[in-house]
């Protein structure tokens, strides 16, 4: 919470420099899909979103984003078996397991919005294209195994946001991300959805 406010003071503080362009800053809910879903099956409520925006004209623009979920579930005495680095024997080891997926997108993303500034409501789609960087951890007791990897990505987007002032407005938004499987598979293909809600600080033009 802390770092968020820390953002939003120092966006507040661009907000004077910017010229057709849009800062947004989103608190994130992912739900995992398919083998994330496998590993960590709880939804992420640990998760933001950072984006820019550069309009061309009134209903196109172009931009970044970044972002980090990170998922979390924990397995009281369960049974599973392992192998460990430079050892080809299969170890059976019961206890607590703790699991944790950290996944950061970094996307290139176009938008068209359906209508102009002067609308009190500008719904919008969009899609993202661009890598993710996924982290994979499994603890049991005193061990561990983690893996990370880069991926592809993308993430189609569907959205509006709501001006309240000439600078300022809110957004909602949903994004359907998928990232390749990487490692042969030991980092898992990413699918999720995402829900956004922050708070925009625009330029006067």
């Amino acid at each position: 919470m802390k770092k968020l406010i820390i953002l939003t003071i120092c966006f507040l503080g661009l907000s004077p420099l910017l010229k057709a362009q849009m800062l947004n800053l989103n608190y994130q809910i992912s739900v995992p899909m398919n083998q994330v879903k496998d590993f960590t099956d709880k939804a992420s409520f640990r998760g933001f979103d950072i984006e820019y925006h550069h309009f061309l004209g009134e209903q196109f623009s172009v931009g970044a984003t970044i972002g980090w979920d990170v998922y979390y579930k924990d397995k009281n005495n369960i049974t599973s078996n392992f192998r460990f680095k430079g050892n080809d024997n299969m170890y059976t080891i019961t206890g607590n397991q703790y699991r944790y997926i950290n996944f950061v997108p970094m996307l290139a993303v176009g938008r068209y919005y359906f209508t102009d500034k002067s609308a009190g409501v500008r719904p919008y789609i969009g899609v993202g294209v661009g890598t993710s960087w996924t982290e994979k951890r499994l603890e049991v007791g005193q061990f561990s195994s983690t893996i990370s990897r880069w991926q592809f990505a993308m993430a189609p987007e569907v959205g509006m946001y709501i001006p309240v002032a000439d600078q300022f407005a809110f957004n909602l938004g949903a994004r359907y991300y998928y990232a390749t499987k990487a490692a042969h598979g030991r980092v898992p293909e990413i699918q999720q959805f995402s829900f956004n809600f922050g708070i925009i600080l625009m330029s006067i033009n």
